[in-house]
């Protein structure tokens, strides 16, 4: 048989070549099949995790309206113009007869900025006294507490804007300006915001304790305080990371300025969340966890939950999320968390001369039950 005999017949008995390997295309529609129930199952895992998740947070023991918790023990902060201006009688009137209707114990009056040396310029609250003399003739048994506040050293601001608390002369100069308040003009007690105040710090309760031996113990002290964190690690990377060099407590801080204070007033807002439920999912936790740990302390403190009514957009703040009402569906839905309501005392807003008239109406219809 010659080559070209032998070269056809093994040409005719060869298979004819179809262009593609046969077993590729099934062999890849398989490997993308497993890939998307992979992926199916990882979705469906975390769907289940996220929505179990949501109802083990938002769980609540109880189902009672804002106005079961109300004792009439509200607050709200009073901007420095009440106390730096003059104001007219019917000024007075209306701030009076808002109080009384809303149903604000405690007035936390700004009487001026610290200076870096813990004292505050007279100019600051000349018509403080008028202030007081106004509210006390006008509202029965209102509370008002100088509100004495100031950037802290560790907020990174430069020292002559600030007061340095590791300083002792400025933490007795602070006591002594929280001593003249109380004592000359007459105030209830004295409200310090000093900002930020850093999770575990010793000075702030050595800043305490001098102003508790300052202006004694009939007179309330009172101090706002940053939102919680569950841990001091998570507390430190919030401040320097996220918050802007705000301060976030733990439960342990907590506990220790409780022992401290006869008020802590909880700055619950500036949390950057952009929606609505989440702020409220925030502000249950908030409340939830402040009042258990300040429940720890050997004679709790009263405690307020501080909500906000400004109005402003920005990276840290969203009205349409953080506003009255879902801060109050917050509040109502921590205090319904478990049946110990104790040391909350009541809700503070923040501030007077922001809220508008939709926002008192959602207070009254949430937390007053009007």
């Amino acid at each position: 048989m010659g080559l070209r005999a032998i070269g056809r017949r093994a040409a005719d008995a060869a298979p004819a070549w179809s262009g593609a390997a046969p077993t590729r295309v099934p062999r890849v529609r398989e490997w993308a099949w497993r890939v998307f129930v992979a992926m199916l199952a990882v979705c469906l895992v975390l769907s289940v995790v996220t929505v179990g998740g949501w109802i083990w947070l938002s769980h609540t023991a109880t189902a009672y309206p804002g106005a079961h918790f109300d004792r009439g023990l509200n607050g709200i902060w009073l901007e420095h113009t009440w106390a730096g201006d003059a104001h007219t009688a019917g000024e007075y009137d209306t701030l009076a007869a808002r109080l009384r209707r809303e149903r604000i114990h405690y007035v936390f009056a700004h009487v001026g900025p610290l200076r870096s040396d813990g004292s505050v310029a007279a100019d600051r609250y000349e018509h403080a006294l008028d202030l007081l003399d106004a509210l006390k003739a006008r509202v029965p048994g209102v509370e008002v507490l100088a509100w004495l506040g100031q950037l802290s050293s560790a907020s990174g601001a430069p020292a002559d804007e600030t007061v340095n608390l590791d300083n002792p002369s400025v933490r007795q100069e602070i006591a002594e300006s929280a001593a003249y308040f109380t004592g000359k003009l007459g105030f209830d007690g004295v409200h310090y915001d000093i900002e930020p105040m850093i999770n575990n710090g010793p000075r702030f309760l050595d800043l305490l304790d001098v102003t508790r031996t300052v202006i004694g113990p009939a007179k309330m002290l009172s101090t706002s305080a940053p939102m919680w964190a569950p841990n001091a690690h998570l507390a430190e990377w919030l401040r320097t990371t996220v918050g802007k060099g705000a301060g976030y407590w733990t439960s342990y801080y907590y506990a220790a300025v409780a022992t401290h204070v006869d008020q802590l007033v909880v700055m619950d807002y500036n949390t950057a969340l952009p929606s609505g439920a989440l702020y409220t999912l925030d502000v249950k936790q908030q409340t939830q966890n402040i009042l258990a740990a300040v429940r720890a302390a050997t004679r709790p403190p009263q405690v307020l939950i501080g909500l906000p009514t400004y109005h402003e957009n920005s990276f840290w703040f969203h009205d349409a999320a953080e506003n009255p009402t879902n801060g109050l569906a917050g509040v109502i839905a921590g205090l319904n968390s478990e049946t110990r309501m104790a040391p909350f005392a009541g809700v503070a807003l923040y501030r007077y001369g922001t809220t508008g008239s939709g926002d008192w109406v959602e207070y009254e219809r949430l937390w007053l039950g009007a």
